[in-house]
């Protein structure tokens, strides 16, 4: 039995392709000859010179959460400088009513003067909780100011608070407070005799999210306020939000690592030390083998203060 023949080719001149191609009806499948068809004109999409840019700004207008506040060594601000905190204005949804005055005006709160006026770090503490120079106040269950001895050869201060310390009012529980302990164990160090934990913010950021630059700047003054009262001998900064506020710059973590810094503060110079997050550290284990660089660092230092 022979094979069937091919049907006849359909021929179309290029004009016909054309218009067929412009009305949506080419059609690849058609036998024949194909080398007739005219080329259909390709369009050229000139680049948006905002496209980048505008898709950089949404994708930090709102962050996805960071559970546990990970270092992550992409570059953010992370201060504001000054005490002084302009708020954000409220957004309003396109058609909507528009907002009562007292909503869209914008909100300057200076904490710096409270910070100043507690004498020791119970006042502190009390100012603290009752803040509201930002919004986590309103979500928080409680504040996490700090915990451990007076006059410390190490303050350990991290980023934020996160779940469990949200509920316990203690900074660095958890896993991660499991693994700063053995941390601080192998160098010699413990929490009940000479270190002092704290955060840069003192409540917890909903969902675990990256705090925010305007509610760093606006617990900024109690963090510093806290390391005058305290009077460490050294900082360990865990994570790249500690140090960011402690030393200013958008430098990644890595590259803030084996450096040597020095904090003023209320006139005193503090030798301070970067290194990741425990947090991080349980999500990348790999990096642990850094950190013990850093705590070799941090331990050198602190023998040399006590």
């Amino acid at each position: 039995m022979t094979a069937p023949t091919d049907r006849p080719a359909l021929n179309f001149s290029a004009l016909q392709l054309a218009w067929m191609q412009e009305l949506g009806i080419d059609k690849p499948w058609i036998p024949g000859d194909t080398s007739r068809r005219a080329a259909a004109p390709v369009a050229s999409v000139a680049p948006q010179p905002h496209a980048a840019a505008l898709t950089t700004s949404l994708a930090m207008t709102d962050p996805a959460p960071a559970n546990d506040l990970v270092a992550l060594g992409a570059p953010r601000p992370a201060t504001v400088p000054g005490s002084a905190v302009e708020l954000p204005r409220r957004r309003v949804a396109a058609g909507s009513a528009p907002a009562s005055p007292d909503v869209q005006a914008d909100v300057v709160v200076d904490t710096s003067q409270l910070a100043a006026s507690a004498s020791d770090l119970e006042a502190l503490s009390a100012t603290i909780a009752a803040c509201q120079g930002c919004g986590l106040c309103k979500e928080r269950e409680q504040v996490v100011v700090g915990q451990g001895v007076m006059r410390p050869a190490i303050m350990v201060i991290g980023e934020a608070p996160g779940d469990q310390e949200d509920r316990q009012g203690v900074p660095f529980v958890g896993r991660s407070g499991m693994l700063l302990d053995n941390m601080l164990s192998a160098i010699g160090a413990s929490r009940d005799k000479d270190i002092y934990t704290a955060n840069i913010i003192k409540c917890r950021p909903p969902g675990n999210r990256n705090p925010r630059p305007e509610e760093i700047a606006a617990c900024r003054p109690f963090l510093m306020r806290q390391i005058e009262l305290v009077r460490p001998f050294s900082i360990l900064a865990l994570g790249r939000f500690a140090a960011h506020t402690l030393l200013g710059g958008e430098v990644p973590l890595a590259e803030m690592r084996q450096q040597a810094y020095t904090l003023r503060n209320a006139g005193v110079s503090i030798p301070v030390v970067v290194s990741y997050h425990p947090a991080y550290l349980l999500r990348r284990p790999a990096d642990k083998a850094a950190a013990w660089q850093d705590l070799q660092q941090i331990k050198a230092i602190a023998r040399e203060y006590v």
